[in-house]
């Protein structure tokens, strides 16, 4: 069984050596990878310069310059690119996955366990992170099915001590100092990947984990104990509580000394989006004067948390004489040994996104999908309603089954504004046959699909929810009524309804259906687990409006319906079902 005590111990002892009375502990962090590791963009079929190849080079630079370090990953490491999808199709044959082969040589020494690690199942999971010799963690994760045992391999915290010899006062000595580090991450796991997860884990407050785990690891000995939180904290707001973004209230625990967070893909410091929060300092990085840490996301970034100690003669130890935190970003560099390691799955994946399914009569392209309906969303629209009504022709007698029906999309990769407009940076595929790359960069999450039902009520708050997404313009500008500090995920669009979007009007009175939409109808909306389970908080969702939840990913649906289109390919006419009012047509 591949397992580890949840008491976690003492473990990796290295020594170091070093000449002075003042010592650097330097602790590295990424976070939110998802996937990015080659420095290679699969979808232009460039190099870009992020990911871990060009982190790998950073981290060497930055091991070099301090007396001791320790390097963390902090989850949303497995999914995310078309390098994780080849991954989890390599991982149903014997091929041997490259993941634990690339954090091994990157000398992790922790890793911290996301919630998009759950997108695949546990069984991938264990797959996944397969000798990994790195401790990995989660205190308020708990398997409590034999399936879950056997397939989870993590600890609340782990210490881990090093030692460096040093000469102070002419007289040789050494010095050990034992880092705890705890892991938590968002509980909401068990609403988003619910149909992998129920009935096997069990999901608890990270506070309250946290908390315990912090004791434990001071009790193991540590000397200095790192908060390492898949978690964010709320934006823009002086409400710092949240069960999902809870690093505001996981801050002011007692016995933490530096906290490394993520989830929200920001750069801390340097964001002012946590400005209103108070004991928050941007400029610093500190969080109720903790050093913190929010490294970016697809490894662009390098946290960086420095402890630096200062021998103390009259009381002959050693002392923390300043703690620092910042974000180092990557450059061109990259680390030729790495780029070498990967080069065969690297190549694997480029034949992987080569494989083509289908075709489209028209060109299927995302620029315009915050402003208005397009090809792109309404093929997704289509797959989506299509797979389930084959579902309900022959489930007939289940009651929603006879309810109107609509579907729920969001663009994930549209032009929010001028610049990402003219350089190409939202999806756009061309007419002619459509590749499984195609696909990934059309819908780029591993969702799965779910139908809830609910009233017309509820029907307009999420409407108006999404409508949030724009803001009152100008007509010179069509990019001025987009609000882009709104992230496209967050702007549904909705087929099976016609309607116009005012955003000169206040939130709640923008969106006008045609008809008028009756409060007590029932509607069945099609959409994906994620927005099903609650996430963005529309229209009060909270999974408990589910009626069925599919077992296929939406990526997976929308190869199955272009392959079932055959030869013909799409060719449906662009249904312009909703506009937005108070702007020219561009």
């Amino acid at each position: 069984m591949w397992y580890r005590s949840l008491i976690a111990g003492i473990c990796c002892m290295t020594s170091y050596t070093v000449s002075a009375e003042s010592i650097t502990l330097r602790i590295m962090a990424t976070s939110d990878v998802h996937g990015h590791f080659t420095g290679y963009n699969y979808f232009t079929r460039e190099r870009e310069s992020k990911g871990l190849v060009h982190t790998a080079a950073l981290i060497d630079q930055q091991r070099a310059s301090a007396d001791i370090s320790l390097l963390i990953e902090n989850g949303d490491l497995i999914q995310g690119s078309p390098f994780t999808d080849y991954m989890v199709a390599a991982a149903t044959s014997e091929t041997q996955l490259p993941l634990a082969e690339l954090l091994n040589r990157m000398q992790y020494d922790a890793v911290n366990l996301g919630n998009h690690e759950f997108n695949y199942g546990l069984e991938y999971l264990s797959r996944a992170y397969s000798g990994v010799s790195a401790p990995i963690l989660s205190a308020n994760l708990t398997a409590t099915s034999e399936f879950a045992k056997q397939h989870l391999n993590h600890q609340p915290f782990v210490v881990i001590p090093r030692t460096v010899s040093t000469s102070v006062d002419d007289t040789a000595q050494a010095f050990t100092v034992n880092i705890g580090l705890v892991g938590v991450l968002p509980p909401q796991i068990m609403q988003w990947d619910a149909h992998h997860l129920r009935n096997h884990v069990n999901v608890e407050s990270m506070v309250a984990a946290a908390q315990r785990a912090v004791e434990g690891a001071r009790q193991a000995g540590a000397d200095v104990v790192i908060l390492v939180a898949h978690t964010g904290m709320p934006k823009q707001t002086s409400n710092g509580q949240d069960s999902e973004q809870g690093v505001w209230g996981l801050a002011q625990l007692d016995g933490i000394d530096a906290i490394i967070f993520g989830h929200q893909h920001e750069i801390f410091p340097g964001t002012d989006s946590y400005d209103l929060l108070a004991h928050v300092n941007s400029e610093k990085g500190t969080i109720f004067g903790i050093p913190a840490v929010q490294p970016g996301l697809h490894g662009e970034y390098l946290g960086v948390i420095d402890f630096v100690f200062h021998y103390a003669a009259a009381e002959k130890r050693w002392v923390v004489k300043s703690k620092s935190a910042s974000v180092k970003p990557v450059t061109a560099e990259r680390d030729g040994e790495l780029t070498a390691q990967l080069e065969p799955a690297h190549r694997a994946t480029l034949a992987f996104m080569q494989q083509a399914i289908g075709q489209t009569q028209a060109p299927l392209s995302q620029e315009y999908a915050r402003l208005e309906p397009t090809l792109a969303m309404q093929f997704i629209h289509d797959a989506q309603l299509w797979y389930i009504e084959r579902y309900a022709h022959t489930n007939a007698e289940l009651a929603w089954t006879n309810l109107p029906r609509l579907s729920a999309v969001a663009p994930f990769h549209a032009a929010i504004n001028e610049a990402t407009s003219a350089n190409g940076a939202y999806t756009a595929i061309e007419a002619g046959p459509v590749t499984l790359g195609d696909i990934g960069d059309l819908y780029r999450y591993p969702n799965t699909l779910d139908v809830v039902v609910v009233s017309g009520a509820n029907l307009k708050q999420w409407l108006e929810q999404s409508a949030k997404a724009l803001q009152s313009g100008n007509q010179d500008d069509p990019w001025s009524w987009l609000d882009s500090e709104i992230p496209s995920y967050q702007f549904d669009t909705f087929s099976g309804i016609n309607y116009r979007i005012d955003p000169t009007q206040p939130i709640g009175k923008r969106v006008q259906t045609i008809p008028a939409l009756n409060d007590e109808q029932q509607y069945a909306v099609v959409t994906n687990n994620y927005r099903a389970n609650g996430g963005g908080d529309f229209a009060g969702l909270n999974g408990k409006q589910i009626v069925y939840s599919s077992p296929d990913q939406i990526q997976h649906i929308l190869i199955e319906y272009m392959r079932w289109l055959g030869e013909e390919g799409y060719a449906a006419t662009l249904n312009k079902n909703w506009e937005i009012e108070k702007q020219e047509r561009y």
